[in-house]
């Protein structure tokens, strides 16, 4: 993920706790992050401050928090990408009952 916003999560949603990622690769062109969020997990605030791809592992539903105050449900779809132009700060949020797991590909041009 981007840049996390640890003291915004721990002031706004410090009530659930943060799902597993595991970076995959990072270099000077991308960044490659596997998320596993478990059904009442988030991500945490963060902020992207580059261009990302998503790529839908699993079925579910993710609610997002922006920082404007909008908010919107995305429902996943194995193998459904989507392209995200930054910058973007929002926390998501697992409200399904199932476990997410989603591919996120962020190119630092």
């Amino acid at each position: 993920m981007s840049t996390k916003l640890m003291e915004k999560t721990a002031n706004e949603a410090a009530d659930r706790e943060v799902g597993h990622f595991e970076t995959l690769v990072d270099d000077e062109k991308t960044r490659v992050t596997l998320w596993h969020i478990k059904p009442g997990q988030q991500t945490g605030w963060h902020l992207h401050d580059f261009d990302y791809l998503t790529i839908q592992q699993s079925e579910g539903r993710l609610h997002l928090d922006h920082a404007d105050g909008s908010q919107r449900d995305v429902d996943y779809v194995p193998g459904k990408a989507v392209m995200i132009k930054a910058p973007v700060e929002h926390n998501a949020t697992n409200v399904g009952d199932v476990d997410i797991r989603v591919l996120e590909i962020e190119y630092k041009y």
